[in-house]
């Protein structure tokens, strides 16, 4: 569970944001492992034989349940609030700034653009370079949010604030599991998942700090060339964040942005 909030004026608020999260996540886990459970009759590819019948029969009760379980939360999120699950467009002009200023924000109702940008990149990111299913867990991204408030007065340049975001993200995990990498994209596997995913999210912000048209490339497709570009850099990205070097880190950020 994250930590309570640092804002004094609005206590509940951030206990129940926590909670909120905290409940989401245990259902996310949920499915994730009823989905994971469902691939116990693709063992042995093209000897489903070797599969005992009971895996067989749990694995079609798993799909069922995982079905019903998506369609209700689809519905849910479609008749409630629709834009629950949409990507804060890292193209939007100041989205940068907006997610370092948003790291204080305590709301009951809807993410903070910090929460809400970090969350949806990771499933973005592990989409395009993993094979389902992925546990992305929404309350690790709200803990390094809050690690951060009680550092977000200090004066440093946007390379620095990103470093800072980036070795908080990496030291909570919220990326807890993700498929299979494929070999076109082994270069993903080579670093830890946690730094790969947000390492990709923080340049990709970063790039597209200034607004960029969308109409000639897609979020999808931005973090692919992103990931394209920092991926021989993924090496060094890991180690500043393991010595917790966030000048370092600015520095290495501020050169792959120079290449863009």
């Amino acid at each position: 569970m994250t930590t309570a909030s640092r804002a004094e004026t609005v206590p509940l608020a951030a206990h129940a944001t926590c909670a909120a999260a905290g409940v989401r996540d245990g259902l996310r886990a949920a499915q994730y492992y009823i989905r994971d459970l469902a691939n116990a009759d693709r063992f042995g590819k093209g000897e489903p034989n070797r599969v005992p019948f009971l895996s067989r029969f749990v694995a079609r009760g798993a799909r069922m349940v995982d079905a019903l379980m998506n369609w209700s939360a689809n519905v849910s999120i479609a008749l409630f609030l629709p834009s629950w699950r949409k990507l804060p467009s890292p193209f939007t002009p100041g989205l940068m700034h907006a997610v370092a200023k948003d790291i204080r924000s305590d709301r009951l109702t809807h993410n903070p653009t910090f929460n809400a940008y970090f969350y949806r990149a990771a499933i973005h990111v592990a989409g395009r370079y993993s094979s389902p299913p992925w546990l992305i867990l929404e309350h690790r991204v709200d803990a390094a949010r809050r690690s951060l408030a009680p550092r977000l007065d200090e004066a440093v340049s946007d390379n620095e604030m990103m470093a800072r975001i980036l070795i908080a993200l990496a030291g909570q995990g919220p990326v807890a599991r993700i498929g299979a990498v494929s070999e076109k994209n082994r270069f993903f596997a080579k670093a830890e998942t946690n730094v790969a995913v947000f390492s990709i999210a923080c340049v990709a912000l970063m790039f597209a700090a200034d607004g960029k048209p969308t109409g000639a490339i897609d979020e999808d497709e931005f973090f692919t060339v992103t990931g394209a570009l920092i991926g021989p850099r993924l090496s060094a990205i890991t180690r500043l964040i393991e010595a917790n070097d966030e000048a370092g880190l600015a520095r290495e950020l501020a050169d792959i942005k120079s290449m863009y």
